[in-house]
């Protein structure tokens, strides 16, 4: 995971914790964020009172598994929902500890009036257009293609190349590994998919005006089953026009009164893109 710094007095933020992007990040320094971690983590209070719940629940299952199955692999069934609950409830108790902690040490008078810019933020200011652009994988969406393969390699193998012969029982290899080819096609529409949704951003970055915004909220938001950061921000166009606009954040590092750049079409500053909501990136190397 990305590391962030507090956008009022440079302290580097520690976001160590398991399933931290969940939780609002803070500074102990200076109390940056600090009342809106304290409220995040408050609001999810209800979830300690199922936690006991849970686990007389998944080990009722993980008896009755062993039980009435010869397998002993079965065992596996209740750690791996054990861990499923116990992480997330590690993780809210240590950020509870360390934000009743952050109260005691905080020093508001520490932030500074002019925080230093980012240098990846001094670098694109002077940097000369056209802009060198490319397309990135990020680390989330490495580690999904990483995984797709390796188990989709496995499962069609498994698939295509075992059959059982009913007459006796046992399972025999025979020759049809024809049903691999759907692994490289889901991976070729994993990268592809991303590469021409946001195609549309290149000449906003490659040749639009670059203003310094600023983050007005982040929240999580849930969109079916999954969960994805949504930010807003604010800018001001070369002529003092305030935009305010608001993007998905793919990087999970973008949070209130940080710093980012945004990239505009001057005669339509609406149309206006920052990198954390796309796969393209600026390259920043010579």
């Amino acid at each position: 995971m990305r590391a962030i710094t507090c956008p009022r007095c440079g302290t580097p933020i520690d976001r160590s914790r398991p399933f931290g992007f969940q939780n609002k990040p803070f500074c102990a320094t200076c109390g940056w964020n600090l009342e809106r971690a304290e409220l995040a983590v408050s609001g999810k209070s209800y979830a300690a009172a199922l936690v006991p719940v849970a686990i007389v629940t998944v080990f009722i299952i993980g008896l009755l598994g062993l039980t009435q199955a010869k397998n002993p692999f079965v065992f596996l069934i209740p750690l791996v929902f054990g861990s499923v609950v116990l992480i997330p409830l590690w993780s809210s108790i240590s950020t509870r500890k360390a934000v009743a902690a952050a109260k005691l040490t905080a020093n508001p008078s520490l932030a500074l009036s002019q925080p230093p810019l980012d240098p990846v933020l001094q670098q694109l200011r002077v940097m000369p257009r056209p802009r060198r652009v490319r397309f990135r994988v990020p680390g989330a969406l490495a580690s999904v293609l990483v995984l797709t393969m390796v188990l989709g390699i496995g499962g069609l193998w498994i698939a295509t190349s075992l059959k059982a012969d009913r007459s006796t029982g046992n399972v025999r290899v025979r020759s049809n590994p024809s049903g691999i080819l759907v692994v490289p096609i889901v991976f070729v529409v994993l990268l592809v998919v991303p590469y021409f949704r946001d195609k549309r951003h290149l000449p906003l970055m490659r040749d639009g005006e670059l203003a310094l915004g600023r983050v007005t909220y982040q929240q999580n938001t849930s969109q079916g089953k999954s969960s994805y950061s949504r930010i807003g921000y604010e800018f001001k166009t070369t002529s003092g026009q305030l935009i305010q606009d608001q993007a998905k954040d793919l990087t999970y590092t973008v949070y209130e009164d940080m710093i980012i750049p945004v990239f505009y079409d001057p005669t339509n500053p609406a149309r206006n893109v920052t990198p954390c909501a796309t796969y393209l990136q600026v390259s920043t190397n010579p």
